[in-house]
Order: structure tokens, then sequence, then C-alpha cells
């Protein structure tokens, strides 16, 4: 007997918060309808992503585009067969429970849920197009919607309310209801197809886990834990008791007579979206006779493997009551949060319909033009990457991922299991929204015009992708990051705003980065010296894992804000967590497109959606970075439309320190300038990620598509379909890992040159120096170091690129070249370096990636230690004129180091760690004019 058979039987029936075609037709649904499932929920979101996410609804949209249908009616079109054979599927539910359960509910357009007339002519009019009696149309329970849902009752339509948050609301809903059975059962069913009073069904929605979510936010202003994780499941507690009381008595019991069932409570929102929280505390604890709870599938998977099968909402109703009474106590008026729930549920809402609407005109744009958002020239390597995806299909790898099943990279669970959070991140930061952009609006409030995020790798990648590619909108805070720990670096970022005015964001997973909190460290001591010690913890937010260092000292040092992320989501893969979405919101974006963005993209990244025969880009692009880098095409370059050309730091961070460890390694190239065929090696994947409207690399990158080369094509509609493409290249790397055979989520060599790094710190702190090298050659000022004897500069970097492997000619094996610049990262040393770059790809047709340390180290150092080996480094480091203290501690006086030491020490950790590795390894160091000394070597070739 499956759980959701069992809850049954104690009177709950499960229902899922889901609904797409391929589940339909491919039988899915109906097989869980068979395992005991009760009935579906849709609403525009989920259409969104499904329609858009996917090919399962282009026949139909061609055929509706061709009849000339507007976008609205193409829509609407779809729902409606996706809700009809979805009926037909509960059909045998309905019956057998004599239309007590077996429903499907269709949304009211939301953007009408202020308006009582409009509201009821669009629902009876779904009703009557729909045609089936397990219909249920979902109306919100506003002040306008309350009239309407008496008179849809009345007129014999099924009514699924929806967003209802407050006690007060319930009661007005359930008496709409219960004056609405009155209206039917002296009037009778106004509508075709309508229901009597004896047939009539209706279902509140209660709204839980986004309670928790609020309250949580106020209890934590104040200072209180007790009740955090309590609060929602407490409010549907005694609604339920409300619900016993309103339906019981002489009035219900006249119309229960005539056969009138109950409306039973429908708790909704029902996924965790704290995940501190049991992933089925909203199912375990509010299991109870007359009502339905619908699930996520992520939800209802988690329930059925692991939820607990008890008669639990009933239990404890007075510790419910003494918990919503105590909130009082600590001044928090819960009425006052659940009315501006729903004030932002039907905004959020009414948003989801607008986006729903511009997500099928892009598509039907697409259609009407002939073209896909993606297509591949991959020549003679298409039979492998068919064949990897046909067993990415018979091995269910697909459905495997999203099942958090760690045996598709790694029999052993350890930094698999509890690094697949990610997957679920566009989802439940949904409900993180309203949180984010409320503290946006209070820094705002405050005066803040500027704002410094401090981190390293994954924590300050995707803010700086999203910085440089939106720019800041008017009126929100102008952001910046500081990932150098360049004294130089560290003065300009202090430069360019006034502390007093600056929100300084400390975003580490780990919670104990040297360089965040170092960063964390001077800028307290600027921002005290700036403001004073009662304020100067206001200016301080902190991102970071649950029980970190950085928690611990951000409570001591009163930060104004802590934001905990799901540790079970890999700094890498964080850009649409809280490390991502908190910066994005403080430069203005749009949190509700970029998570639409991205849930879209997810949700084509999904089982539902075959790699073989659907549209899977994810598994596709995957699979073809994996089987290329398996045959010697490991070098996966990126060619991006100008304005997107920020993403590929993120990507080239993403795949290195993912797929770089075991002997193995994808090498990501991001920034290199696009060059003819013969300049490149035969190791190389192109992918063109071009924005629509853009044809800056057209004519180029055809002309390496009719050299042979492989290419991938990537088209995006707009910068906003960026956001989109961290899912895509998540879920990308995790499978092209998955088939050169290494766990994507450890970075078993990252701790490498840190661990050297922290040596050399130690022994300065001991002898008041840093080790000291011979310099093998030294020239004006430039010394150089390496096992080379050389009679100039350009004579010994000449030298040690002639132990390139197989050059131009060959594919496996072939040498890549990386510069790692440990300098002050200044427009004209990154020209310098780019200069550099093309020399010597051109030359040697070598694979050239630039990395400013110590920032390369927390992403491209794991490839660098841990593939075959073939790459050749050339160090980059320079005098550092006048260091810049690190204070022992915040607040403190004393600093028993500075940052120019602390870079030193990190480039030679990082030379000393390539070279137990085994590495090739050259070292530049310049006592002066860095950028110029660079351009001399690049003109030697």
């Amino acid at each position: 007997m499956s759980k959701i058979t069992e809850i049954a039987k104690l009177g709950q029936s499960l229902w899922l918060d889901y609904i797409r075609r391929s589940l339909i037709t491919s039988g899915e649904l109906k097989d869980l309808v068979e395992q005991g499932l009760g009935g579906v929920t849709s609403n525009p979101t989920i259409f969104e992503q499904a329609i858009v996410g996917s090919t399962d609804y282009d026949p139909a949209m061609k055929r509706l585009i061709e009849e000339d249908q507007s976008v609205q009616e193409i829509y609407e079109a779809l729902a409606v067969d996706d809700i009809a054979a979805t009926a037909d599927i509960l059909d045998p539910v309905y019956r057998s429970t004599h239309g007590r359960d077996g429903f499907v509910s269709l949304e009211v357009n939301p953007q009408l849920a202020h308006d009582t007339e409009a509201t009821v002519a669009e629902a009876k009019r779904l009703y009557e197009t729909v045609k089936r009696p397990n219909v249920m149309i979902k109306v919100p329970a506003t002040p306008a919607g309350v009239p309407a849902i008496r008179q849809l009752i009345a007129a014999g339509v099924n009514v699924n309310v929806t967003l209802i948050f407050s006690i007060e609301s319930y009661r007005q809903i359930a008496a709409a209801y219960l004056s609405g059975l009155a209206l039917l059962s002296e009037k009778g069913p106004s509508v075709s197809g309508g229901h009597r009073v004896n047939s009539i069904a209706s279902v509140a929605s209660f709204f839980v886990s986004r309670v928790d979510t609020a309250v949580d936010k106020a209890l934590e202003k104040g200072g209180n834990k007790k009740l955090q994780g309590k609060i929602a499941v407490a409010n549907a507690k005694i609604a339920y008791a409300e619900f016993g009381r309103i339906f019981s008595g002489p009035d219900w019991e006249n119309l229960a007579a005539q056969g009138a069932g109950v409306q039973r409570v429908l708790w909704a929102s029902t996924g965790t979206k704290n995940s501190l929280y049991p992933d089925t505390l909203y199912v375990d604890e509010l299991i109870g006779a007359d009502t339905v709870n619908t699930l996520p599938p992520a939800t209802l998977n988690a329930f059925v493997d692991h939820g607990v099968v008890a008669p639990t909402l009933s239990a404890g109703l007075d510790e419910a009551e003494a918990q919503v009474g105590e909130l009082a106590e600590y001044g928090i008026d819960l009425d006052t949060i659940t009315r501006k729930l729903q004030e932002d549920g039907v905004a959020s809402f009414a948003r989801s319909f607008e986006m729903l609407m511009e997500g099928i005109a892009a598509k039907k744009n697409r259609l009407q033009l002939l073209k896909k958002s993606y297509r591949a020239s991959l020549k003679q390597h298409q039979g492998a990457v068919d064949k990897a995806l046909q067993a990415i299909k018979d091995n269910r790898i697909i459905s495997r991922i999203w099942a958090h099943d760690h045996t598709v990279w790694k029999q052993d669970p350890t930094e698999v299991s509890n690094r697949l959070g990610w997957l679920d991140s566009p989802q439940v930061m949904r409900d993180a929204v309203l949180q984010i952009n409320d503290f946006t609006d209070e820094v705002r409030a405050a005066g803040y015009t500027h704002g410094l995020l401090l981190g390293m790798g994954g924590s300050s990648l995707a803010p700086e992708v999203f910085r440089l590619t939106f720019g800041v909108k008017e009126g929100y805070l102008d952001l910046a990051v500081l990932d150098s720990t360049d004294p130089e670096a560290v003065r300009a970022k202090a430069a360019r705003s006034d502390p007093a005015r600056t929100l300084y964001i400390v975003s580490t997973k780990s919670g104990g980065t040297v360089e965040a909190f170092s960063f964390m460290k001077y800028f307290y001591n600027a921002t005290l010296a700036a403001v004073g010690p009662d304020r100067v913890g206001e200016h301080f937010i902190a991102i970071t894992d649950p029980g970190s260092g950085l928690e611990n000292a951000a409570k001591e040092l009163k930060f104004r804000k802590i934001f905990l992320n799901d540790p079970n989501i890999g700094g890498r893969y964080s850009a649409l967590s809280y490390f991502g979405l908190v910066p994005a919101a403080l430069i203005g974006m749009d949190l509700a497109r970029i998570l639409e963005r991205a849930a879209t993209m997810a949700e084509n990244a999904k089982d539902h959606n075959c790699p073989v025969e659907g549209d899977n880009t994810a598994a596709w692009l995957g699979a073809a970075m994996g089987e290329l880098a398996l045959s010697g095409q490991d070098k996966v370059t990126l060619i991006t439309s100008p304005q997107l050309a920020y993403f590929g730091a993120w990507v080239e961070q993403l795949i290195a320190e993912s797929t770089g460890k075991e002997g193995q390694g994808i090498l990501p190239v991001a920034g290199e300038t696009v060059v003819s065929p013969q300049h490149y090696g035969n190791d190389r994947l192109f992918v063109y990620l071009r924005l629509n409207g853009d044809d800056t690399f057209d004519t180029k990158v055809q002309a390496l598509e009719e050299a042979g080369r492989p290419v991938i094509h990537l088209n995006l509609t707009d910068l906003y379909d960026l956001c989109g493409e961290f899912f895509r290249w998540e879920m990308a790397t995790v499978i092209a890992g998955m088939r050169i055979g290494i766990n994507p989520f450890d970075q078993p060599d990252v701790e490498s040159a840190k661990v050297l790094a922290r040596e050399m710190v130690a022994a300065y702190q001991k002898e008041g120096r840093l080790p000291s090298l011979t310099p093998t050659l030294q020239s004006d000022s430039v010394r150089i170091y390496a096992d080379i004897q050389a009679d100039s500069p350009q004579d010994a970097l000449q030298k040690f690129l002639a132990r390139a492997s197989a050059g131009k000619q060959a594919g496996a094996g072939q040498s890549y070249v990386t510069l790692q610049a440990f300098v002050e990262p200044t427009p004209e040393t990154d020209a310098a370096l780019q200069q550099m770059r093309a020399a010597i790809q051109q030359r040697y047709g070598l694979a050239v990636t630039v990395g400013f340390g110590p920032r390369f180290l927390h992403s491209t150092g794991q490839l660098h230690k841990g593939d075959a080996g073939h790459g050749l480094f050339i160090q980059i480091t320079e005098r550092v004129e006048s260091d810049l203290p690190i204070p022992d501690q915040p607040g403190g006086s004393t600093a028993s180091m500075g940052f120019g030491i602390l870079i030193r020490a990190q480039a030679l950790g990082d030379r000393q760690a390539l070279l137990n590795a085994n590495r090739k390894v050259i070292r530049y160091h310049f006592e002066r004019n860095t950028a110029d000394e660079l351009i001399k070597l690049a003109e030697a070739f």
C-alpha cells in the first residue's frame, strides 16, 4: 500500500500541484492516479514553465498560430486541452468517490482578482468551455472574490478558493460557500453542465509555508527563535478547528440533508521553503479528515519516500492557539502579516500571468520564424552524442538526478547527496522574493547608495555577472565586487564610495574564507571610523550557510541582516539562491523574472522532457560536452554576444571546478579573441551564446562551422534569458561530469594551494618574512623563476611554451596555457594580458585562459591541479609598493599582516601546489610597469 493510499484512509486526499502535457500523454499521471492521487491543481506559473519550457505544445501552437489565434487564445486553448484531458484521467476517481474527489483546477485570469463581475463571467465561461463535471475553477479570496464565490456556487460551478492566509478570510469564504449553497438549493444551477446542491464541490485553499516565511522574518527581527517554523502549522490547525465548527449545527445539517458536501480545507504552498525545516513538514503535520493537500512533485516524492502517515491535524490545538497568541507578546500582528501575504500573492499571481503571456508571445514568434532556440553542428561527433543521449534515456539519468540519486556519479554519497539543493532553487526561492525585495526597499529608504560585495568564486561571480550585464536601476545600489587581495585593488574599492552610504555584503558559503573575512575586517574598521560603534553593524549583511563562522561573527557584530542559504547548495551552483538573488535585488533586477526564466529552463531539464524525443537542452549540451571531451575536444570555448560577455567568467568557474579532477578535465575558455579557424587546435568545442538581434560574431562562427569545427548555438531572446542559462549550464555540467566519470560537486585540489598559502603566512608571522626564491634570470625590472636557461624574458617564455604538446595538429592531450596574474586587476593590465593571450593563441594554436589571483584559485585552480596535466602556467606577480594592514579582529587596532603579504603568500602557495602536482610553471615577477612589460612579452611573438 502506498503512502498516498494510507493517507486517504485517514480522510485526506493528496493532489498534485503540477501539470504538463507529457505528464498526461506519457501515462505517468494515470499511474499516479492508480497509486491513489486524488486530484491536480494548476496555475499560470506551472503552465508557463510547461508551455515555454518544452516542445510538448509546439504542434498545437503551430496549428493555433495558423488559425491566427492571439497569445491569450493560444494559452487558453492549450490549458483547456490539458485540463480536460486531466479531468478524464481523474474521472474514475470522481465517479468512485461519488463526486467528492477526482478534481482538476483551472485558474481565472488573476488580473481580474479585484473585479467581481469579470471574475464570475470568466469562471462561468471557463467551466462551460472545459465541459467536465470534475473541473474546479480557481478564484482568489480577495474582497472582490468573496461575492464571486457565492455567485459561482449558486450557479452550480465547482470552485477552488485560493490565496487564503487568515482565519477571518477563511470564515468569509466558508460563509460565501454556505450562502451560495442555499441559493443553489433554492434556484438550481444556471450554467450549462452546472451542479445541483448534492453534487457541487469546493475547496478552500489555505496557504501554509508562506506564513512561516513571513512570520519567521518578523521573529528574526525581534531575536525570537522559539516560534520560528511553528506558526504556519498552528494557523492551519486553528483553521481546521474552525472548519469543524462551521460545518456542524442546524444550518449545515439542513444543507447536508439535501446531499451537500463540506467545503474541504486544502493545504497549499506546502513545499518547504526553509532548508532547515524537514521537507515533508507541511504534509506530516497537516493530516486530517475532510482535507486535501496539494503537493509539488518534489514534495510528493519526498513524502512517498520518508513522510509519516498519522492523524496529526487535530492534535495540539491548545498549543497552536497559545503559539499564535504568543506572537502578540512579541509585537507581531498575524492579521497584518496575512493580509499583506494575500495582497502580495494576488500581485504575484497577476505578474505570473503577465510573464506567461510574454513567454508564449516569444515562443509564438520563434515558431512563426521557424527558428529553434538552439542547434548544433557536431559533424563526425553527432553519432557519439546521440548514443550518449540514448544511454541517458535508457539509464533514467534525468529522473535519477531529480530524485537526488548519488549513484548517477558515484557509489559513495559523500559530497553528492548534500550538494543537490540547486535543483530546486528556481522554485524554492520564489517565496524568498518578497523578503529580499522588502530588505532592498529598507536599505534604499535608509539612504544607502552603494554596495560592495566581499567574496570569492561562487559567492562573487554571479553577482558580478548581474551587475556588469544589467547595470544599476535608478534609485538602487551601485554594486561593486571585491575579489582581489591586492592592496591597491582593496584601496580602489574603498575609495569608490562613502562608507556612511555603503552596504557591505559579506558573502561566503563556508563562512571561513580567508579573503572574505580579511575584507570584512578591513571595511568594518573603515566604517567604524566613519559612523561610530553604534551604527557600524547596520552597514553589513552576511550571506552564508547555517552554523558557519560568518553567521556567528555577524551576530556578534550586529549585522543588519543574515541570509542563511540552503547548505545543500555548493558555491558554484548558488547563482539562483540568496548568493545571487540578494545582490541582484540590490541593483534593481526583477527577481520574479529571474526565477521565472530559471524555472522554465529547469522544467526543460526535467525527466518529462526526454533527451532523445524531446528538447532537453541541458542534457543535450551536457552530453555534447562530455562526449567531445572524451574524444579530445576538451576545450569548451564560449563565444558570446558582447552584451553577454561577463557570463563567461561564471561558466568558466562552473565547468573547471566541477570537471577538473581525477585526471580528467574540461577546460572552459571564455573571453578569448575569436579568430579564423586555422588559428585553433583540434581540441575545441565552440558554444555560441547569441542575443537576439546581435550579429557580431555570426560570420566568424559560420567560418568555424564551414571549416568542420563542432559548434553549438544557444539563442537568447533578451538579457533576462541569461538567468535561465545559469540552470542550463549547471545541469549540463553535472551531466558532462557523469559522462567523463567524475563527481562534479567536490573540489579535492582547491585546498592544496590554500594549505600552502597558510603555511607561507605562518612562516611570515613566525619569522617576519615569506619564503624566498632564487630567480633563474633577472633582467632590468623582471625576475624569472623556472627550470629554464634563457637569455631574456622573451627567450624564457618561448622556451617554456616550446614544451607544449601536440600544437595545432592533435586533439586529445593537447596543451593549454594559463596566465595567472597575482596583480592589481586594472583595465591596463587586463588589456596587456589579453594582448599576450592573443599572441600566444595565434602563434601556437593553443587555448589560452586568463585569471586574476587569488580569484581563480576558487574556480579554475581545481582544474589546474586535478586534470590530466597538460597545462602550462605562466604566473605573474608584481612588487607591492605600499601594503595595507588587515586588522586581526573587527574593530581591533592591531594587524599582524597586510593584503600585500596575503597575495604574495597565495601566489607562492599556488606555484608550489602546481609544482607538487608535476605541472609546468614559469613565474614572472615585475618590479614596475607590469602592463608595459607584459606587452613587451606579447610583442616577442
